[in-house]
């Protein structure tokens, strides 16, 4: 793999012109997501903190334009469905242009493995676990993962928002069992977990390995 995006052979993702650019620039570093940024950082350091994850390659999946990329131990790999967003990525890194559900990787290739925001905007379990299944076909050590979480503040007021006519955003909160319940068929189990604020934010990272 080289610093330079490789393609997939199907048709890339597409978002509207200019998003990239914008979820870069203001996503993250404006207003409440300011508070986000640092709370997510924090959640991950402390799972990183807590894994015993040995030397080697890490994989940064849905990495968007690699915001967290800094914070996971080097080499890291980064992948995107969204070639946009990978253009922005830090060119030190490795890039590929990928889907989750196909990795382009061997067995085994990842010491870890985070993948960041990209299981709230997946409605089923069949698709959920299916994904956790890749990461632990790659990954031979940790995996980080974010989910929504039903049982909060913030998803109560977004379903408050929908009764009142609010078009859906396309996020998607489950339950522990839920969560609980992809994981098992991913072959994987949970050994720690972090809310980015219990009860009012939807967020919550775990650290899977796989189970013996």
């Amino acid at each position: 793999m080289t610093g330079s995006p490789e393609q997939p052979a199907e048709t890339p993702y597409i978002r509207a012109s200019g998003y990239a650019q914008r979820y870069q620039q203001e996503r993250f570093s404006t207003g409440s997501g300011r508070g986000t940024m640092r709370r997510e950082q924090r959640a991950l350091a402390e799972l990183l903190a807590a894994c015993n994850a040995a030397p080697g390659s890490w994989l940064d999946m849905a990495c968007g334009t690699g915001r967290l990329s800094s914070l996971l131990p080097e080499p890291v790999i980064l992948l995107d469905r969204n070639m946009a967003m990978l253009e922005l990525c830090a060119t030190e890194h490795s890039r590929v242009n990928a889907r989750a559900l196909q990795l382009p990787f061997a067995d085994d290739s990842f010491s870890g493995a985070l993948c960041m925001r990209l299981l709230q905007h997946i409605p089923n379990h069949s698709e959920r676990s299916a994904i956790l299944r890749e990461l632990a076909r790659v990954t031979r050590g940790p995996i980080i993962v974010s989910f929504f979480h039903s049982l909060s503040l913030q998803h109560g007021r977004r379903l408050l928002a929908r009764v009142l006519g609010k078009q859906r955003s396309g996020r998607n909160a489950i339950s522990l069992r839920q969560f609980a319940r992809d994981v098992h068929a991913a072959g994987l189990r949970q050994l720690d977990a972090r809310a980015l604020s219990p009860y009012v934010s939807e967020q919550r990272l775990a650290l899977l390995e796989r189970r013996p």
